[in-house]
């Protein structure tokens, strides 16, 4: 296995690439290792998803322990690094002090800690969010840059704020702060733009817009595009299907044989774990040598 040093060294020199960097949304080992099959470069750990894989409004209602013990069971199971949502920090700066030791020992590759208050809203849905002081955003980042262990660890400065011009200014502030990249709570290529030029330069990362194709968000100055819910939803539509067809039929096999990639997913799953068990059953006994 690639160690956690070496898959953040790999996530910076691929942030520093010009193609845009795929980070698909997952929350467990097999998601994460299917995104590793396709070779997409990165996953996107997200708290989105963390929360309604487990029934939970993405609300911050899961605790930093939760969060970290699904990262660490990905970040243990993938050689492709991880982007992390730590919400909030789960607090003030000394929440995010051990919010960023404890991501960073699960394996995380970057983390990004936003502005709102604690316990956070999830204003993409049109909901009211409260937010923190520029001062107060701007101490989390230090406190988060200061603390991390391996300066391979990418901290993002993710700035959610309504107001666009003080929006801008604290990215620039936490760039100032120590920042290695910025968070795009942005739609349209100019306000894309505006954001990337208050990060100076540094890599912009974000929820692909439903507008726009990779290409398009790249050239618009993307670093790295995350896209949360998507594998999930796409799973629940197969599994629905699936569920209607049984329901219907009394029979499940026939709509796995009409999907693609049904013979390579049933090796990939039923080979979950097998390689590497009698890799250790071979060295360490348990198994006959041949």
């Amino acid at each position: 296995m690639t160690t956690a040093q070496e898959k953040r060294q790999r996530l910076k020199a691929l942030l520093a690439a010009p193609e845009i960097v795929i980070a698909p949304g997952c929350g467990d080992p097999l998601t994460a290792r299917l995104v590793e099959l396709a070779q997409l470069p990165a996953i996107h750990a997200s708290g989105s998803v963390a929360h309604r894989t487990s029934g939970y409004a993405d609300a911050g209602i899961l605790t930093m322990t939760e969060m970290t013990e699904r990262i660490r069971a990905m970040a243990d199971r993938v050689d492709i690094p991880i982007i992390a949502d730590a919400d909030t920090g789960f607090g003030g700066a000394v929440n995010v002090v051990r919010t960023v030791r404890e991501y960073e020992r699960a394996g995380a590759g970057a983390i990004h800690i936003e502005d709102q208050l604690t316990p956070k809203r999830p204003t993409h849905q049109g909901y009211s969010g409260s937010f923190v002081t520029r001062d107060e955003m701007v101490d989390k980042i230090r406190a988060a840059v200061d603390t991390r262990h391996d300066s391979n660890l990418v901290i993002i400065a993710r700035c959610d704020i309504d107001d666009w011009d003080e929006k801008l200014e604290r990215v620039a502030a936490c760039m100032e702060a120590g920042a290695d990249g910025a968070w795009l709570s942005a739609r349209g290529a100019e306000q894309i733009q505006a954001v990337g030029k208050a990060a100076s330069g540094k890599p912009t990362f974000g929820v692909l817009p439903r507008t726009m194709t990779l290409r398009q968000y790249q050239d618009a100055g993307a670093s790295c595009a995350v896209i949360p819910g998507a594998l999930q939803v796409a799973a629940l539509c197969a599994q629905m299907a699936l569920l209607d067809e049984l329901k219907r039929t009394g029979k499940a096999d026939d709509f796995l044989d009409r999907q693609p990639f049904t013979a390579e997913m049933r090796k990939f799953y039923s080979r979950q774990g097998n390689d590497e068990l009698q890799r250790i059953e071979e060295q360490y006994g348990g198994a006959p040598k041949t």
